[in-house]
């Protein structure tokens, strides 16, 4: 089964929609997101809604697809020791690599913010992924400011020798001034493929997501 790592240019970006775009678009697919904060109490359980999307689209477990659950909605590593926990992110390694679901082929994995939010007083996404070696797809929202938040995403990337499979443009504003000019900057500037571009909460265009 192969694995992917959804992780974003910031915190609403996009990550939820488009890995959900990214089960529908491969039918032998599907989506966990490991943890999770801003959860809430439904039916005697903490549930959040983004890993609800998730459980609902695959028909598996909710402790399958997000077993790392918190209340309030802020860092995951305030949000647990808020609950009186802490993340183990060996843990949460060792559970993504070893997660086998039948007839499915691809794993979305999606992470929580971006790739330097901490998931304890040590550790972040990026240790997670230092640990797993499991590649990433960047979902860029695209807004003001997404050039930079995009490269330095990108050379975070590259100094720790994380492999990218590509990037996918989320459009967030069908007014953003000069959207087009920004992808194309954004193309000339990355040294991984655009896969996809999703308009506005519409369906995704696929450009290079055979290549997963």
């Amino acid at each position: 089964m192969k694995r992917y790592f959804v992780t974003g240019t910031d915190t609403d970006c996009g990550k939820t929609f488009v890995t959900n775009q990214l089960v529908n678009y491969f039918s032998d697919s599907a989506a966990i997101k490991p943890i999770a904060s801003g959860c809430e109490y439904s039916e005697n359980q903490l549930v959040n809604s983004d890993a609800l999307l998730h459980q609902q689209q695959n028909h598996l477990p909710l402790e399958i697809v997000n077993p790392w659950r918190f209340r309030l909605p802020v860092s995951p590593h305030l949000s647990a020791r808020a609950d009186g926990a802490s993340i183990d992110v060996h843990k949460v390694a060792d559970y993504c690599l070893n997660l086998q679901l039948n007839d499915i082929k691809k794993l979305f994995i999606e992470g929580a913010g971006g790739l330097m939010v901490p998931l304890n007083e040590q550790d972040t996404w990026l240790d997670f992924l230092k640990l797993t070696r499991i590649p990433v797809i960047l979902v860029v929202g695209m807004k003001l400011g997404c050039i930079n938040h995009t490269l330095l995403t990108q050379e975070v990337l590259e100094i720790n020798k994380i492999k990218c499979q590509g990037w996918i443009a989320n459009c967030l504003d069908q007014d953003m001034l000069m959207l087009d000019e920004n992808i194309s900057t954004l193309e000339a500037k990355l040294k991984y493929p655009l896969l996809a571009r999703t308009n506005y909460g519409s369906k995704i265009s696929d450009i290079c997501l055979n290549s997963l």
